[in-house]
């Protein structure tokens, strides 16, 4: 009964497309999509200089064009030709060039093409540092200061500084790469992309243009569609080492690192394998996480077969691997189910997080006890409502669709909208979902779903479609009134402004003894609390609470002989869990009594840390107690930032 169900939802399913439009691409996609691409990239790592030829397989969805649009960010294009060695005219288009979205690449083709048709072009261009899709390192910005170093991060829109593309979600497409560099400098370096590595590959003309015995070469395919915000590349002194059956790790080639990094990582398949007990096999083959340098902007990145991680994850206890189980369950949802555009990104971070949540559990109950699995997923839930709370608080966006799931990006650089709304309020409305449903059926749904929609690219209407659908289909008790209350919340946890419209029950008693501890050391005015030691007990979830509630606290309360006292007994600023010290640093800044001692330790954290989570509260504070000394911390590191830091930064430090 539950296949026949299944198949007749799909069939209702299977030719339907999400009906939302992408704002934030120049790319005429409607029109024309691209079905395949070919990269070729010599890099030149010393000089930060890629020269690039592109290969395009489009297929026209209409009728009587001629002209392709493609979105890129300051590449510079040589030129536009067909495969038969035919040279198309092309101009390049600033359109709302205050919104930071790059600019317009318009291609006049030699004819007018029809739906259906198929046509082959080719794009000579060539990357430098005005790209914000890459990281050009030098040697002194490494671990190993032996090789000049390059990683990518697109996510949001950035892979037009890439190649020029159709950098929307709402266009999967396969793809190959044959990537060069210089024999002068080949000592120890080594490529990896987030496709498999591939023995032969089509050549394009930019290779007959050099000896190919003073190059190196990898090359690689991804058979698998995935947007353009996927494509990902690592290049450097960096060595991959196998953990498990299907999981591997990447990181600089220092071997004591690739040690410490190899134990703490031992347990990547048995997450792997948590995940799968949930939502189904895992389709990608194997896994691998590469360890990036702490100039990463963001925690983890989900490139397939490629995952980044910043380096803050590894904290020598484990304590910081939730981000690796959720960039995992990305597998499943934002990499084969994915979102159509940015203002749903909920479809990819809420249903992320949704698995990683179910995952955790899984994993943490074999690992420590049932109780505690579920105190970590409560507590990661209230931290991550608290979240939503101050972001929300803190820009005042009670009123705005920032706030919402989705969030208006017409006319912005989408990242600009980047917050934890997707990924807890998205977390907290399926988790309301489940409550209605039910734990079982709400599993198979999502199991059926992702089967459902994998390889496409959806909006929250057919996420909604569906799941009615499914619903009315099923034999669960009182399902019209289920129907009915879920149409009726719809509305208002997807599009109405400020925190989620209504509150679910995260409480634990793990929460209620890390507040009591705070407030013991609140109200011993710097004595030691009689309980003080209970701390080092704690789980790390439950650490973040204590410190929540501290920061809570400390523009009333928190003086100089209650930091002292913290500190002293605990050993917080020794700690080498970034998302500990981030909070730390932030109840030092925000305290009533400024502890200025605590400063340089502060400063040598925003300088040696890229990751956006942990720096951008930080600055933030420092800047509301310190101004030029924030800004003189920023632009003393800003070469060891990432493009995407550097520009958030500078908002927040306001640097022109």
């Amino acid at each position: 009964m539950k296949t026949m169900m299944m198949i007749f939802v799909m069939s209702i399913f299977l030719s339907s497309q999400a009906s939302e439009i992408d704002v934030n691409t120049w790319a005429n996609y409607q029109e024309v999509a691209l079905d395949h691409l070919n990269l070729e990239w010599l890099l030149d790592l010393p000089n930060k200089f890629i020269n690039g030829t592109a290969e395009y397989i489009f297929t026209f969805q209409k009728s009587n064009i001629q002209k392709i649009t493609l979105d890129i960010y300051y590449l510079n294009i040589e030129f536009v030709y067909l495969t038969n060695g035919v040279v198309l005219p092309f101009t390049i288009e600033y359109p709302l060039p205050e919104s930071d979205q790059g600019q317009r690449l318009v291609i006049t083709l030699n004819r007018v093409y029809n739906a259906k048709e198929i046509l082959t072009l080719r794009i000579r261009y060539s990357i430098t540092t005005k790209s914000r899709a890459i990281s050009f390192m030098d040697v002194e910005q490494t671990y190993t200061k032996t090789h000049p170093y390059l990683f990518s991060q697109c996510e949001d829109a950035n892979c037009r500084a890439l190649a020029p593309l159709q950098d929307t979600p709402a266009i999967k497409f396969t793809y190959n790469a044959t990537i060069l560099w210089k024999n002068v400098w080949q000592k120890d370096i080594d490529v990896f992309m987030s496709a498999d590595s591939a023995k032969t590959q089509h050549n394009l003309p930019l290779m007959g243009q050099y000896d190919a015995t003073t190059l190196s070469i990898r090359r690689f395919v991804q058979v698998r569609r995935i947007p353009s915000y996927l494509i990902a590349i690592v290049a450097g002194n960096v060595e991959l080492r196998k953990v498990g059956a299907r999981t591997n790790f990447i990181s600089e080639a220092d071997k004591t690192r690739l040690d410490q990094y190899a134990a703490e990582l031992v347990d990547m398949e048995e997450m792997l394998i948590s995940i799968e007990k949930y939502i189904g096999p895992y389709l990608w083959g194997y896994y691998t996480l590469v360890i990036q340098p702490p100039s990463f902007p963001i925690g983890g990145m989900e490139n397939p077969l490629l995952t980044f991680a910043n380096p803050s994850i590894m904290t020598g206890d484990g304590s910081g691997l939730s981000v690796a189980i959720h960039e995992m369950a990305h597998s499943w949802f934002g990499n084969t189910v994915t979102c159509v555009n940015w203002p749903n990104m909920w479809i990819n971070e809420g249903f992320t997080v949704f698995l990683e949540r179910k995952a955790s559990q899984i994993y943490y109950t074999q690992k420590e006890n049932a109780q505690k699995a579920i105190d970590r997923i409560l507590i990661d839930a209230t931290t991550g409502n608290s979240s939503i709370y101050e972001y929300i608080r803190d820009e005042n966006l009670w009123q705005s669709t920032f706030s919402t799931l989705h969030p208006d990006t017409t006319g912005i650089n989408p990242d600009d909208t980047f917050s934890e709304i997707p990924y807890e309020r998205g977390f907290q409305f399926l988790r309301t979902l489940e409550l209605i449903v039910g734990e079982s059926f709400f599993q198979n749904l999502l199991q059926a779903y992702q089967k459902l929609f994998a390889w496409k690219s959806i909006d929250q209407q057919d996420f909604r479609d569906f799941f009615i659908t499914t619903l009315k289909q099923s034999n669960v008790a009182e399902k019209a009134a289920k129907i009915n209350q879920i149409n009726n919340i719809w509305q208002d946890w997807v599009f109405t402004p400020g925190m989620p419209p209504s509150k679910l029950d995260f409480s634990t008693q793990a929460i209620t003894d890390a507040i009591a501890l705070a407030d013991a050391f609140i109200t011993s005015a710097g004595a030691v609390p009689a309980n003080a030691a209970s701390y080092n007990q704690y789980i790390t979830p439950q650490k973040y609470i204590f410190l929540q509630h501290l920061i809570d606290k400390a523009a009333e309360k928190i003086t100089i002989d209650i930091i002292k006292t913290l500190d002293t007994e605990l050993k917080l600023t020794e700690s080498k869990n970034g998302e500990l010290l981030f909070r730390w640093f932030k109840v030092i800044l925000l305290a009533k009594e400024q502890d200025t001692s605590r400063y340089g330790n502060i400063v040598v954290f925003l300088q040696n840390n890229g990751r956006g989570k942990l720096i951008y509260p930080v600055y933030t504070a420092l800047a509301a107690r310190n101004l030029n000394l924030a800004q003189n911390t920023y632009l003393t590191a800003k070469s060891f930032y990432h493009p995407i830091a550097r520009n958030n930064l500078e908002q927040i430090l306001k640097i022109k």
